[in-house]
């Protein structure tokens, strides 16, 4: 399958996914440690089917890698998600067109990777489209959930430094099976701290048929998203490139945030104002071109 393809495939499984995590945390969660845990319930069925069909690969030093990618995957879900309690979906996911410029300045911190004009002229149009979306005229000043989902984007675009050179030592589905390895095992992890496991435990004694049908379900849309992120990656002949086409998220999350307002606002409901709405289109533009000319 094309990289172009399957980079925008991506982005739509995760917007609407983006949704659905919005929809459990308000119906069906018990606690942040609950929807982590519950996060993490096919990443075991994953793995024991890549593993049949692959086999278990070599144990190698550059093995860690994935399986810290999916721990820490988890781990960051916990900020997202509050982020999602707080704000506006669409509004937020407009800011994950940080993470390509988190990544730039993160490998020229820690790696020594020199920044381009083109870059540091990109990072600033970024900036600015990212400050038009999240300043807000309230007392916080940012909108709801802007300190949370900071916290999560960075975590992911420490990933995606870690993601791009540990495709480069294995093949994408040794990646792939280590990685689910890795999120599997950060759902356990939440039983060693006592209050951690007493609300994970209470979660799934109050669980719903329900609740596992949407949760199972969601877990799916972000295994394919994951899945089809990552094989892009494999393929693209630069990781820039498939950054850049998956910043359509941002869009597909306006429209589907539109469409649910107006055809299921008991289910949510978010502020589609005109001033809203344009504020939100324009941030969101100016980033995208932020974004290309970073990586062009």
């Amino acid at each position: 399958m094309n990289w172009v393809l399957l980079s925008l495939l991506a982005p739509l499984f995760w917007a609407v996914s983006n949704f659905v995590d919005k929809y459990i945390l308000g119906k069906y969660t018990k606690s942040i440690y609950d929807f982590l845990f519950f996060s993490t319930i096919t990443s075991w069925a994953l793995f024991l089917i890549l593993f049949l069909f692959i086999g278990m690969p070599e144990l190698t030093i550059y093995s860690w890698i994935p399986i810290a990618t999916g721990v820490i995957l988890i781990y960051s879900y916990g900020f997202y998600g509050k982020a999602l309690e707080q704000g506006d979906t669409s509004s937020l996911v407009i800011l994950f067109k940080l993470i390509p410029v988190f990544t730039v300045i993160l490998a020229f911190i820690f790696l020594g990777q020199a920044l381009s004009t083109n870059e540091l002229i990109g990072f600033f149009i970024v900036l600015i489209g990212a400050t038009m979306v999240s300043l807000e005229r309230t007392k916080s000043f940012f909108i709801k959930g802007f300190g949370m989902i900071l916290i999560a984007i960075v975590m992911w675009s420490v990933m995606t430094l870690f993601i791009d050179f540990g495709l480069t030592k294995m093949s994408f589905w040794d990646y792939f099976l280590l990685d689910n390895l890795g999120s599997a095992l950060a759902g356990l992890t939440l039983f060693i701290v006592p209050t951690m496991r007493k609300e994970v435990i209470d979660g799934i004694k109050t669980a719903t048929g329900g609740k596992y049908f949407w949760y199972s379900w969601n877990n799916m849309l972000d295994f394919f998203g994951q899945m089809s992120i990552k094989k892009a990656l494999a393929i693209a002949s630069s990781a820039g490139l498939v950054t850049v086409v998956m910043q359509v998220q941002s869009f597909y999350a306006i429209v589907i945030g539109i469409l649910l307002t107006l055809f299921v606002p008991h289910i949510i409901k978010e502020d589609i104002a005109v001033k809203t709405l344009t504020k939100k289109v324009i941030g969101a533009a100016i980033m995208f071109s932020g974004v290309y000319i970073l990586f062009r």
